[in-house]
């Protein structure tokens, strides 16, 4: 038993030694930097920068990159800086968003360095911040109650009421459904709905605003001169801030939250006290003409046509309205809750409520009076849009694109998009593939040149580590038996 003690420490001080002895090579490189910088400019691109020295010639520069957000694991974007090899060297890339899709105005950039010279000197500089923003505009904000609210057009009052809307909206989804943001949401104000459509790449000109679920950010466009777009502007805070808080909660890499509900529920927020409102009439109508979608159709994508498209969303939010109205709050938490497990949604359902969608449609249709199901009835599945309900993919952030092979001979054209909420249509474009969450990179570095040393050392630590637990249980376990 002393062997084993004996060999365990060992392994461990080896490990150690061994991590101190690696952390001290990089320490020693002989290579200097500075002038590390990134220029914004907004829109079109983020150009990062920075000037190296050494003895020896710089023969690699590799920029690793991305964003700050929600994710399912860790993915390093990189770019590789063309420059002639040299003792010193002026590396520059640019990010350009028409190429890999907006980031929104306010998501927090990260980047770091990794050199190599012909000596084998390595240097990987520290991980740094930007905020990618619309620098065209001077921004004010108010803060408070976990949101940031940031205008440049109107008066203080005017960023104050809208302020205020959104508290009380984030009070009123934790008094329905019990959520409660898991940190500041930010919201840009943009004076008009040119001025956003100018911030983002590859939206829709009919976007109003959006909600970047995985940023805790949304945007949106209001007019501190029509009284109108005031109460547009409040309306749109209740539906995006839903979509950001259930999102969120409901995040998962297994299965995606059905658009009934994603969309039922920021209907029901936005609605609030009104209801049906002026759809009241034509809901009446679709439903005395049974010309309703099945709660299976509504679980993708919406329909193109406007008409069916709206019919869509004030369904949706019937059935919503139903479930939080007939089986409370408590209810409708454990069923996102279940879904966050990765739960499938008539599992779900049926462990919450004891009904599947086929029951909950038919509960439902009994509810508000329309006539019962028919098996394998109700309007088809709808035509999916050109922009989908949102899908979580389990990996979103950074441009695909730079996600790439190790000694690439080349960096494709990614595909632009970013996981959104609209507010016209409603209906959110998936996202690319991202980066490390929360901004943490530090275990990133698995995929550095020195990854290898790295995973070594690791593999030692974690085997002494192993060998002394195991020694100690057996130690405990007999004395447990000798008791």
């Amino acid at each position: 038993m002393r062997r084993w003690l004996i060999l365990g420490a060992v392994g461990l001080l080896i490990g150690l030694t061994a991590a101190t002895w690696t952390e001290t090579t990089v320490a020693r490189s002989g290579i200097t930097f500075s002038n590390d910088r990134v220029d914004i400019k907004f829109p079109e691109k983020a150009v990062f920068e920075i000037d190296l020295q050494s003895e020896a010639d710089i023969e690699e520069v590799v920029l690793e990159y991305g964003v700050e957000q929600l994710t399912c694991g860790t993915v390093v974007a990189k770019a590789f800086p063309e420059f002639a090899p040299s003792k010193g060297v002026q590396a520059s890339w640019e990010w350009e968003m028409r190429k890999s899709g907006s980031e929104p105005p306010g998501a927090t950039i990260w980047w770091r360095w990794y050199v190599t010279d012909t000596d084998g000197n390595e240097l990987l500089t520290d991980p740094q911040t930007i905020t990618w923003i619309d620098r065209r505009y001077r921004w004010d904000e108010v803060r408070g109650d976990s949101i940031n609210l940031h205008w440049y057009e109107g008066d203080r009052a005017f960023a104050e009421e809208l302020h205020t809307a959104a508290v009380d909206t984030l009070a009123y989804i934790e008094e329905s459904m019990g959520l409660r943001p898991d940190g500041p949401i930010d919201i840009y104000i943009y004076g008009n709905f040119s001025d956003l459509r100018d911030a983002v790449y590859y939206e829709p000109g009919w976007v109003g605003g959006q909600a970047f679920t995985d940023y805790n950010i949304v945007i949106t466009a209001v007019s501190p001169k029509d009284p109108d777009s005031l109460e547009w502007g409040r309306d749109v805070e209740a539906h995006e801030l839903t979509h950001v808080l259930v999102h969120r909660f409901t995040f998962s890499c297994l299965f995606s939250i059905p658009a009934w509900l994603d969309e039922g529920l920021s209907e029901f927020v936005e609605r609030g006290e009104e209801g049906l409102g002026g759809d009241r009439l034509n809901f009446e109508t679709a439903m005395a003409d049974d010309d309703l979608f099945s709660v299976r159709a509504l679980g993708g994508s919406f329909p193109d046509d406007p008409d069916k498209a709206h019919l869509a969303y004030v369904q949706s939010y019937s059935i919503v309205d139903f479930l939080i109205t007939e089986y409370g709050r408590d209810a409708i938490l454990a069923l996102l809750v279940a879904l966050r497990d990765g739960v499938a949604i008539d599992d779900a359902l049926q462990a919450t409520y004891g009904f599947d969608q086929d029951g909950l449609e038919d509960v439902w249709r009994e509810h508000v009076g329309v006539q019962p199901r028919v098996a394998g009835g109700g309007k088809p599945t709808p035509t999916p849009m050109p922009t989908v309900v949102p899908t979580l993919v389990p990996i979103a952030g950074v441009p695909l694109a730079t996600i790439i092979p190790a000694n690439p001979t080349s960096v494709p054209t990614p595909t632009p998009s970013a996981i959104v909420t609209d507010v016209k249509e409603r209906t959110p474009t998936p996202a690319p593939v991202g980066t490390p969450a929360s901004g943490d990179v530090g275990d990133t570095s698995l995929l550095l040149a020195g990854g290898g040393a790295v995973a070594a050392v690791a593999l030692i630590c974690a085997t002494g580590v192993i060998v002394l637990a195991v020694t100690i249980f057996i130690v405990r376990r007999r004395k447990g038996a000798a008791r």
